[in-house]
């Protein structure tokens, strides 16, 4: 994947995780209502400002749209793990492309003029740090592969 192409994918991500926030967001909003709307009908009842079978209706309806609130909000959460997921990947992927690229002109230059201690070093440290974060970017990629395979 090019470093433009990853770029896009990442800023898609970002977007659908905004989009994702957002009606989170709205969906607790909703939840909250809901609740608040169940714990007042009943004084409502008892107050006779609802008559009993009013007020048994109601919280049936309401009970009703709560559950539904909370199963999309359910849904959403996966979605926006998904997103999350893949977003962290494509990140490790960037940084471990930036830490070769890094190590590449590092090498170059130690071929060009030589190195000293701090360059070696430094170039151990890209080391570890792309075969670390290239394990973990398999993984995560990996595991979003093999998931989408169950569940195609």
């Amino acid at each position: 994947m090019s470093t433009s192409q990853l770029e896009k994918a990442m800023a898609t991500l970002r977007i659908s995780l905004a989009e994702i926030r957002n009606k989170e967001g709205q969906l607790d909003t909703m939840i909250s209502q809901f609740r608040t709307q169940l714990r007042r009908v009943p004084r409502q009842a008892v107050y006779g400002r609802m008559g009993l079978d009013l007020a048994l209706a109601a919280m049936g309806e309401v009970e009703e749209r709560l559950a539904d609130a909370e199963n999309t909000r359910r849904r959403l959460l996966a979605i926006k793990k998904t997103a999350s997921d893949e977003l962290e990947a494509l990140q490790l992927i960037k940084q471990v492309d930036e830490a070769r690229k890094s190590l590449s002109d590092l090498r170059r230059k130690v071929r060009e003029s030589g190195g000293d201690a701090e360059t070696a070093s430094e170039i151990r440290q890209l080391e570890r740090f792309i075969a670390a974060h290239s394990k973990r970017a398999e993984q995560a990629i990996t595991a979003s592969y093999e998931e989408r395979l169950s569940l195609g």
